[in-house]
């Protein structure tokens, strides 16, 4: 157990080593004003990142960027932070842990702020604990919170502080501004987006919308033919255990793969359901006398669809080849289940539904073919108290992304 724990180690320090997130081409300006341009690595952040990793040449030195030394950093118009020090609302976002106070909670923090929207009018979004935040500023100017706050109005009640409204239906002064694009003004992203844009339009401002990279396929179909290395053993309390063997089967599975917004598309969510099967007999003594055995030849006959849901974690080698690890949870839908003996009833048996694990580490091309070597752990498949069961696989698959 500790070999196959140091050898996973070992092998996640590899892929982690030669794994690739890309340094793109960038600039740095430090606490005295300098701009300095350089190579940053993209690590797409979800949320305020506190420190960055930045090289001067694609053979100099790794170096550790902070929010205590740097002021502001970037990568031409995909993405921009700024370091900002001002007032974050600290209130509650969950239901559960709401309070009946309307006015946002106040704290003075330093952070750097992503920037989505750059122009007369800015528009900053930052993320903490899947809270999403936005911040703007006018003509250069401090910035401050747009207020967006969930509040109990009665102890059953829910309610919302939307201040933002009116922060920017007083702020955004246009001709072209109506009442309406407030009124209606939803605390998201690209509806923020979009009305910034249509002020700056509106005042002849120069507007740089930030983050406008392209990204891959958020979500991929894969059709994943494989063999399956099977064996599945039962043990009778009263009997000696059967061991079926190891057996080679068919599997085939439709893998619907859904790639999360965030660092640089390496996080994914998986479901796959499965078509796979097992069939073995085994002959073997289950009661002996002096002058004779009795022996019973019992068939174990396996067929399910599987639902694996999990995630999986992708490591850039080039553009065009990554590795991958994944772990899920396995729900098996049986369609066909049972041990049947020859001439022991104890040992006509039907098979439950059972929950199990499933890892697997592969390797893809051009987000087209993929293949993947798949581990699924030991799971019984009886309920009963008197009997054990043990079965597990080992899978060679091979995938082929059409959508």
């Amino acid at each position: 157990m500790k070999l196959k724990l140091l050898s996973l180690i070992a092998i996640l320090s590899m892929l982690q080593a030669f794994s690739q997130t890309t340094f793109e081409s960038g600039y740095i300006i430090l606490n005295n004003g300098n701009k300095t341009d350089c190579l940053i690595k993209n690590e797409d952040w979800l949320g305020s990142p506190k420190t960055f990793e930045y090289k001067f040449g694609e053979n100099g030195d790794v170096k550790l960027g902070t929010i205590e030394d740097v002021k502001e950093f970037g990568s031409d118009q995909y993405f921009k932070y700024v370091r900002a020090t001002l007032n974050v609302d600290q209130s509650p976002y969950s239901v559960g842990n709401l309070t009946a106070e309307r006015n946002p909670i106040m704290k003075e923090e330093t952070l750097f702020l992503k920037t989505l929207v750059e122009g007369k009018a800015s528009l900053y979004y930052m993320q903490t604990e899947s809270i999403d935040r936005y911040f703007y500023s006018l003509n250069g100017g401090p910035i401050e919170q747009l207020i967006f706050k969930r509040y109990m109005a009665k102890p059953t009640q829910m309610a919302l502080n939307i201040r933002y409204k009116q922060q920017l239906a007083t702020t955004f002064t246009c001709a072209n501004m109506q009442e309406k694009d407030f009124e209606n003004l939803e605390y998201k992203r690209n509806k923020l987006v979009n009305l910034f844009q249509k002020y700056n339009t509106c005042e002849n401002s120069e507007s740089v919308e930030f983050n406008k990279k392209e990204k891959g396929h958020w979500f991929n179909l894969s059709i994943r033919p494989g063999v399956t290395f099977s064996s599945l053993a039962i043990k009778h309390v009263e009997h000696e255990e059967v061991d079926f063997g190891n057996k080679t089967g068919f599997r085939v599975g439709l893998e619907m793969e859904f790639v999360l917004p965030f660092n640089n598309d390496k996080w994914a969510l998986i479901i796959e359901p499965t078509y796979r099967s097992y069939q073995a007999s085994k002959e073997f003594k289950y009661d002996e006398f002096t002058t004779f055995d009795l022996y019973t030849t019992v068939t174990a006959t396996y067929t399910s669809i599987a639902f694996p849901i999990g995630v999986r974690h992708y490591f850039y080698l080039n553009n065009d080849s990554k590795i991958f690890i994944n772990g899920a949870f396995v729900v098996d839908a049986i369609m066909d289940g049972k041990f049947e003996s020859s001439n022991e009833k104890s040992y006509d048996l039907e098979m439950n539904s059972a929950v199990g694990t499933a890892f697997g580490v592969g390797f893809k091309f051009k987000n087209k073919y993929s293949v993947e070597a798949q581990f699924q752990p030991s799971k019984k498949l009886l309920d009963y108290t008197n009997i054990d069961s043990s079965f597990k696989s080992f899978s060679l698959i091979a995938g082929y992304n059409f959508l």
